[in-house]
C-alpha cells in the first residue's frame, strides 16, 4: 500500500464509498447524533444529489458546480504578451475566489501591481519566471510558491518559452481587472510578438476590478533564485522553494490560516498508486479543490471516474460527493481549500516537518487554532458512523466539528466500482469493520501519525514515490 494522500484519514477508515451508505453494513450512515451546540445543518448535512450533483465535464458550467477542466480549456484573454486562461470565475465559486493561469514567450510580463483587497497564492506551473514582490525580485520554477497578501506590490516576467503562473485570487475583482485589459483569445498557447501591455488596456484593468499599478522607485533589485523552504509561522508576502513548506505525510502546506486570514490552505498531496485510494465523502462549509500537477488521479465525481493530469482541475463545493485515487508511481496535486477551517483536520493542532535539507522539524511553525485527540480515533464498534467519529474527533478554528461526512444517501447506481464495494460490506460486516479500521490506523501513520508523531520520519512508501519526483529544471 502506497501513500493515500492529503484525505488519507478521512476515509481510510472506509471500504470504498458505497460501503458507508449501505444500512445493512451497520455503519448507520446519516444517522443524527445529539451534539451540544452544533447547529443541525452543521452536525447533520445533506449532500447535493440527482441531476445537480453530477459533474460538469469538458467546459465552464458558468454555475456553482462540481466540474472538471482539462489543461488549456477555460475562458481565454490575450494580455500584452501573456495568455490568460481562467479556469475558475465568480459565477464557478459563487463569488469565492478564482483560478487563472498566465502563459507567455521569454519577455511576456505583468507590470508591478498590487490589488486592494484580494489575496494571491502564487503557483509556478512552468519555465522560469522573475516575480517581483514587494522590494525583491525572485527567480522561481516549476512548483515555487508566492504567497501575496492585499496590498502587496508584485508583478512577473517570463524568463524562458515554456513560462506558466497559476494565480488563486481570493475576490471577484482581480480576474475580471485581468481580463479587462485583454482581448478574447481562442486557445491557452502562448503566441508572439511579444509586447507589452499597453496603458490603455492597464487603466481598463484599473476601473473594471481590484488592480492598481504600483511602479517600483528607485532602481530594481536583482533577481535571486528562491531558496527560502520554512513556512512562516504570520501573515505577510513570501516565496517558498519547490519541496519547502510545512509537511504532514504527504500532505505539504504552502499556506495555513496563519498565512491568509483564514482566507484558504493551499496543499500540496503527493504519493505513490498502490492503495485504494479515498471513497466517497462531502464537505458542508468549504469547497475543495483539485489542480494537477504531475502523474494521473482518478478522482471519483458522483458516480464518474474522471482522471486528471498535469493542468486538469477540478472542483468539489459544498455537498457534493467526491473521492480520488492516485494513479502512477508518483503523483502530485495541489488541494486548494476555502475557508480554511479543515486545517487542524491535517495538523492536530500540532507542528509538522518545516523545510527539508537538515532544517529542524517544526521550525517556524505554529500550532493552529482548535485540536484534535493525539490518538487515532478509537475502533468503532457496528452501528457507528466511523464518518461522524472523525468528524467530532477535534474543532475546527471556527469552534464546529471537523467538516467531513460520509453518504447519507445512496450512490449513484451507475458506479459498479463502489456498488460492488457496497455489496461485500453488507455481505461480510464485521471483516469490512476490521478491514477499515486497520486501514485506518495504517493510513494515519503515512499522512503524519498523529499529534505525536507529527514530525516522524517520513514512510517507507513516500519516500518511493518521492524519489521519482520530476525536476523543475525539466521544464525550463
Amino acid at each position: 500500500m502506497s501513500v493515500i494522500g492529503r484525505r488519507g484519514l478521512l476515509h481510510a477508515g472506509l471500504l470504498g464509498a458505497g460501503a458507508g451508505a449501505t444500512a445493512a453494513a451497520g455503519w448507520g450512515i446519516g444517522q443524527a447524533l445529539a451534539q451540544d451546540g452544533v447547529p443541525n445543518s452543521i452536525a447533520n448535512p445533506v449532500e447535493v444529489t440527482g441531476a445537480e450533483a453530477e459533474p460538469v465535464v469538458g467546459r465552464l458550467p458558468g454555475a456553482q458546480r462540481m466540474y472538471m477542466l482539462p489543461d488549456g480549456q477555460g475562458e481565454h484573454h490575450r494580455l500584452g504578451g501573456l495568455t490568460m486562461t481562467r479556469i475558475a470565475r465568480p459565477q464557478e465559486t459563487n463569488g469565492g475566489y478564482e483560478l487563472a493561469t498566465f502563459s507567455g514567450l521569454s519577455g511576456a510580463a505583468m507590470p508591478r501591481h498590487a490589488h486592494l483587497a484580494t489575496h494571491v497564492a502564487f503557483l509556478v506551473m512552468g519555465g522560469e519566471v522573475q516575480l517581483d514582490l514587494g522590494d525583491q525580485s525572485w527567480t522561481m520554477q516549476r512548483g515555487d510558491f508566492a504567497n501575496i497578501p492585499p496590498g502587496t506590490p508584485y508583478g512577473w516576467t517570463m524568463r524562458s518559452d515554456r513560462g506558466k503562473v497559476a494565480l488563486f485570487m481570493m475576490s471577484g475583482r482581480a480576474g475580471a481587472a485581468f481580463a479587462a485589459m485583454g482581448r478574447p483569445a481562442t486557445s491557452a498557447a502562448p503566441s508572439g510578438p511579444v509586447v507589452a501591455i499597453d496603458g490603455d488596456a492597464l487603466q481598463r484593468g484599473t476601473e473594471a476590478g481590484d488592480f492598481q499599478l504600483r511602479p517600483l522607485n528607485g532602481p530594481a533589485p536583482t533577481p535571486v533564485r528562491v531558496s527560502n523552504l520554512l513556512l512562516p509561522a504570520t501573515p505577510g508576502p513570501y516565496v517558498l522553494l519547490d519541496g519547502g513548506g510545512e509537511r504532514f505525510g504527504g500532505n505539504t502546506f504552502y499556506a495555513r490560516n496563519a498565512n491568509t486570514g483564514g482566507q484558504f490552505l493551499f496543499i500540496i498531496t503527493e504519493g505513490g498508486n498502490a492503495g485504494p485510494g479515498i471513497g466517497a465523502h462531502f464537505h458542508a462549509r468549504h469547497t475543495e479543490d483539485f489542480f494537477a500537477l504531475d502523474g494521473e488521479t482518478a478522482t471519483w465525481a458522483y458516480g464518474k471516474d474522471v482522471r486528471i493530469k498535469s493542468g486538469d482541475f477540478i472542483q468539489a463545493p459544498p455537498r457534493h460527493m467526491h473521492g480520488f485515487r492516485m494513479m502512477q508511481p508518483y503523483n502530485r496535486f495541489v488541494g486548494f481549500l476555502t475557508p480554511g477551517i479543515f486545517e487542524t483536520f491535517f495538523t492536530r493542532g500540532q507542528p509538522g516537518r518545516n523545510g527539508v535539507g537538515g532544517r529542524g522539524a517544526g521550525e517556524g511553525a505554529a500550532p493552529s487554532p482548535g485540536g484534535i485527540s493525539n490518538d487515532a480515533p478509537p475502533a468503532a464498534p457496528p452501528g457507528v458512523d466511523i464518518f461522524r467519529m472523525l468528524s467530532n474527533s477535534g474543532r475546527g478554528p471556527d469552534g464546529y466539528p471537523l467538516d467531513v461526512h460520509g453518504p447519507t444517501k445512496p450512490l449513484p447506481p451507475q458506479d459498479p466500482l463502489w456498488a460492488a464495494a457496497a455489496r461485500r460490506a453488507a455481505a461480510e460486516p464485521q471483516r469490512a469493520l476490521e478491514q477499515r479500521l486497520a486501514l485506518l490506523e495504517h493510513v494515519d501513520s503515512l499522512c503524519g501519525g498523529g499529534a505525536l508523531r507529527t514530525r516522524a520520519p517520513l514512510s517507507a512508501e513516500l519516500k518511493a514515490a518521492l524519489a521519482l519526483k520530476p525536476k523543475a529544471s525539466d521544464f525550463v
